[in-house]
C-alpha cells in the first residue's frame, strides 16, 4: 500500500495561524494510520512512541515561530519535519522518542551541518528554525 500522498508528503501549510500547531501535531498523529509495508518496499509502521515524542515536541515549541513544517514518514520507522525554502533547508529527524537528528543545508552558502540533540532541548529546536528563518545567507551556527 502506498503511503497517503494527501495526509503525508504534501503537509506544508502556507501561513501560521493559531491552531497550526495542533494542525502539525493532528498530521503527526496521522502517520499512526500506516500500517507496515506502507510505502510498498517493507516499511515497518511509525513507531507510536516516536509519534508521541514528536507530537509532544511541537506542543512546547514557542507559538508562531515558524510556518508549520512538511511532515514526512521515513521508511525506517520513523519521522521528520522539514522546512525548504529555495536550497536551503531544515530537517529533524526523530529517530528514537528521545533523539532528533538535524540538517541544516544551503548549498549556495556551504552550509551542511548535521548532529543529534535530545527531543527535550527545545532551545536547539528554535536556535535551528530561527537560523531557517533569519540567519543571512553566508552564516553559519554552531549549536550544541
Amino acid at each position: 500500500m502506498a503511503v497517503p500522498i494527501k495526509r503525508a508528503n504534501a503537509l506544508a501549510v502556507e501561513g501560521d495561524g493559531p491552531d497550526s500547531a495542533s494542525r502539525v501535531r493532528a498530521d503527526i498523529h496521522s502517520l499512526s494510520e500506516l500500517a507496515p509495508n506502507w510505502d510498498g518496499y517493507g516499511a515497518p509502521a511509525i513507531d507510536p512512541a516516536v509519534i508521541e515524542a514528536a507530537e509532544a515536541f511541537i506542543a512546547r515549541l514557542p507559538q508562531g515561530l515558524a510556518p508549520p513544517p512538511r511532515v514526512v514518514p521515513m521508511s525506517n520507522g520513523t519521522l521528520q519535519l522539514e522546512w525548504h525554502a529555495g536550497p536551503k533547508s531544515l530537517e529533524l529527524e526523530f529517530e528514537s522518542p528521545d533523539s532528533i537528528r538535524y540538517l541544516q543545508w544551503h548549498p549556495n552558502e556551504g552550509v551542511e551541518e548535521e548532529d543529534a540533540f535530545p527531543t527535550t532541548n527545545v532551545e536547539t529546536a528554535v536556535d535551528l528554525i530561527r537560523w531557517f528563518l533569519t540567519r543571512p545567507l553566508g552564516a553559519r551556527s554552531r549549536l550544541p
